[in-house]
């Protein structure tokens, strides 16, 4: 085999364009990281959300046997029959 030998330019051009290739494959690898933590605090949230619906679905249900239908002002306590 013919061996050629690359110009020092030739090789600083080479590795400089391998080092970027190598920074955004890194920073590809960090992004999708975050997303999938991203993805685990959404669903944590989603999980919280859905409890506290409940929470909230089960307290109205109280207040209903309690007080009848009607609506709660929250800055006066006060409970309007409907």
């Amino acid at each position: 085999m013919d061996k050629k030998v690359l110009t020092k330019e030739e090789v600083e051009n080479l590795t400089s364009i391998q080092e970027e290739q190598n920074q955004l494959i890194s920073g590809l690898g960090n992004i999708e990281y975050q997303i999938g933590y991203l993805n685990r605090s959404k669903k944590e949230l989603q999980k919280k959300l859905e409890e506290l619906e409940t929470k909230q679905s089960q307290v109205a249900q109280e207040l209903e046997k309690k007080y009848g239908r009607g609506t709660v002002n929250l800055e006066s306590g006060e409970f309007v029959q409907a």
